[in-house]
């Protein structure tokens, strides 16, 4: 439907107003009426007009004036005005119009066809005008619209900038700290080595203390590539955990042997507290993992020769552990930040090192993994730190209620001689791995391929098979699918060797019989629980 526009026609006369009316009487025109100038400025002001047809000739303030005191105010300005005469003017006259502000000029009596054609380029005139005028102010306000996006744009740009030289400053942190880490167990490891290979005749006590010093290095390297290696798994989804009934008990024994060199080092306590015979469902490897990540945090931020507190309680089916330091504390600032991955909260640990900021960060994804959370609080720098690890409906039941609970199997000093079977294609692997097993007192066979281990299996019927995954001609999996075949054998126990430690991994080697999956290089201590779990 077309706009309907407003015109303004001014007479002295009723019957010309009429005339008017009639042939401008069309839908989309609304007419006005004024017959003097005071109601046609009344008018004006009190409407939006497209066009004014006026009369010349009135009594008081004649079409000239009148149309001269329009022109003269801004806001009318524009508005075109159509005079009529009933009679014939001089070019003076014609010229005296225009200067007042018409547009034109028709003369009475007036041609119906000749004035709608007229008023209605004037009303097209207007349409357009309005319909630009309109446009205009909704692209101002786009523009307004654009201006505050593009301003939010920018600050949000900016926000991203500032984020993105800050990880890359972090990123720059953590590949120098990286390199740093690496470099000072691999210093110690060297000089120990050249100390070994320069004086094969050196006092067994000065021999031990290197030897020792370089596996306590060791430790530090595989614990620094495991956790960047579980980082990786967990960032991907690439972590399973394997969930099983286990006692809190064995959880922090392998927690506290993870961290035994660190605190030993610097001659720390670690006392527990809480009915630690508790039986959860959870994944023991990884639950002791997030926990000697508490121990080794609270041991590198708490002062030599000082005590830190494991405490465990239960809330309904809920576990809560809590590993409390009396170290250096968090500042307030800081709590919120301290499990970003590569955190750096402001002060060095008391003996001197940073470390890379990864521990915390894989113990909370790890204990957000099994449903739970791991919180930190502290009073302030100076003031210690409590973790709280919380794992909701783990509990099962105490674990002397359940069969099979007996002495614990980890009898370092009273296992007894054990026939082994080491399948190892690594010359030096397989060297070192035969005299270890042999100092403890173990009777040790070696076979250098995957056929050759299966025979000597077949042969010997050991109790234990350590076998490397990797191996040429068939593969560990096969040789243990073959062993699992000998219906004649009294199976032994099977541990896989490898240098892979992945979930996938895992589960392939548990699909084939492996009984254990060890991951290379092998921490004595696991070995040791195998061993002493093994009976004859």
């Amino acid at each position: 439907m077309e706009d309907v526009i407003t015109l303004l026609l001014v007479d002295d006369e009723a019957r010309n107003l009429d005339a008017l009316e009639a042939i401008l009487d069309e839908p989309g025109y609304r007419l006005i009426r004024a017959d003097n100038a005071d109601r046609a400025l009344h008018e004006l002001l009190a409407n939006d007009i497209a066009a004014i047809v006026l009369d010349i000739k009135m009594p008081g303030v004649s079409g000239f004036e009148l149309a001269r005191l329009i022109k003269g105010m801004k806001r009318f300005r524009q508005i075109p005005i159509l005079f009529l005469t009933a009679y014939l003017l001089e070019d003076e006259d014609v010229l005296a119009g225009y200067g007042a502000g018409a547009v034109d000029y028709l003369t009475k009596p007036i041609k119906p066809a000749i004035l709608r054609h007229k008023i209605g380029v004037f009303a097209d005139l207007f349409r357009k005008t309005r319909a630009l005028a309109q446009l205009n102010d909704t692209l101002e306000e786009r523009v307004k619209e654009r201006t505050s996006e593009l301003e939010a744009s920018e600050e949000a740009l900016r926000h991203a900038n500032t984020a993105l030289r800050a990880a890359d400053l972090q990123k720059d942190q953590f590949i120098a700290t990286l390199a740093h880490e690496l470099r000072n167990p691999l210093a110690p490891l060297r000089t120990g080595l050249d100390l070994l290979v320069q004086s094969p005749d050196a006092h067994i006590s000065s021999a031990s203390r290197t030897i020792n010093a370089m596996n306590r290095q060791l430790d530090h390297m595989v614990r620094l590539i495991d956790d960047l290696l579980d980082v990786s798994r967990i960032s991907r989804g690439l972590i399973e955990l394997l969930r099983e009934p286990v006692a809190v008990s064995n959880i922090i024994d392998h927690a506290l042997d993870a961290a035994r060199p660190f605190l030993e080092k610097r001659k720390q306590r670690v006392a527990v507290a809480g009915p630690v015979a508790i039986q959860v469902h959870a994944d023991p490897t990884r639950v002791a993992q997030i926990v000697g990540n508490l121990l080794h945090n609270a041991s590198k931020f708490s002062p030599p020769d000082t005590e830190i507190r494991v405490e465990i309680a239960t809330d309904a089916n809920d576990l809560i552990m809590r590993v409390i330091d009396a170290g250096v504390g968090i500042a307030p600032e800081d709590v919120s930040r301290i499990f970003d991955m590569f955190a750096s909260v402001g002060h060095s640990s008391v003996s001197g090192s940073s470390g890379l900021g990864i521990g915390l960060a894989l113990a909370r994804r790890l204990a957000e993994l099994h449903g739970g959370s791991l919180t930190a609080v502290s009073e302030g720098k100076g003031a210690g730190s409590t973790f709280t690890l919380t794992m909701k409906s783990a509990v099962l039941q105490a674990a002397s209620e359940l069969p099979g609970d007996g002495d614990s199997a980890r009898t370092p000093n009273g296992h007894r001689k054990l026939a082994i079977v080491v399948i190892e294609d690594n010359e030096d692997a397989a060297e070192t791995l035969v005299m270890w097993l042999e100092a403890m007192g173990h009777q040790v066979q070696l076979a250098r391929d995957g056929l050759e281990g299966v025979d000597l299996v077949r042969t010997s019927q050991p109790q234990l098979v350590l076998c490397d995954v990797g191996l040429p001609g068939i593969d560990g999996v096969e040789v243990c699918r073959r062993v699992k075949a000998l219906v004649a054998l009294t199976q032994p126990v099977m541990v896989a060797l490898t240098g892979w430690g992945m979930d996938a991994d895992r589960r392939r080697t548990r699909e084939a019989g492996f009984d254990h999956h060890l991951v290379k290089p092998v921490a004595p201590e696991k070995l040791r629980d195998i061993l002493a779990a093994v009976t004859t």
